[in-house]
């Protein structure tokens, strides 16, 4: 398996994140690609978890460093992380030998990044992140040296995003 292309999706809450790297996901699939997808869980606690009455949650709350259940084809790992950055996530969803990963959250990280802005506030904000490549706005607000797209250009996100999958893979893992 060759590089592994990294792209990130940030901005602050209720931007829209998850609802676009869905749709990127999407994307992907309908062009045969196979993705992985990291979510920093940025509400404070750890993420939600299956019924305490499931077994591999009975093994966590138990005390397992890791819990692993397998089945239908599906893997799903609760596993206690002392170091919780993108740098430690990314060899797990290297395992599943995604074409690209796809990262909602994490800002300080150093990939290539679409920043959503509801708000020049926002810009003003997140502007100084590392991997900026592309920041989608409301309609008529422009980032001035940063490429700049509506956030309803649908068509138009879709065409940039096939053309980033298409291209080099150096800047990634």
């Amino acid at each position: 398996m060759g590089a592994v292309k990294i792209l990130q999706i940030v901005g602050f809450k209720n931007s829209g994140k998850t609802a676009l790297l869905s749709r990127l996901i999407g994307i992907a699939k309908e062009n045969g690609k196979a993705v992985s997808a990291i979510k920093h869980h940025g509400h404070g606690g750890p993420p939600e978890m299956p019924p305490g009455t499931a077994d591999s949650t009975r093994f966590f709350d138990a005390g397992a460093e890791s819990s692993i259940v397998c089945g239908g084809g599906v893997i799903q790992l609760h596993q206690r992380q002392r170091d919780s950055g993108l740098d430690s996530l990314i060899p797990m969803a290297l395992m599943a030998k995604p074409d690209f990963i796809l990262v909602e959250g994490y800002k300080k990280a150093e990939y290539d990044k679409i920043v959503l802005v509801r708000s020049e506030e926002d810009w003003v904000e997140l502007k100084r992140l590392q991997g900026i490549i592309l920041v989608l706005a409301p309609e008529g607000l422009r980032m001035g040296e940063v490429e700049t797209m509506e956030r309803n250009g649908a068509q138009e996100l879709e065409n940039w995003f096939l053309k980033w999958m298409e291209g080099e893979k150096d800047e990634s893992i």
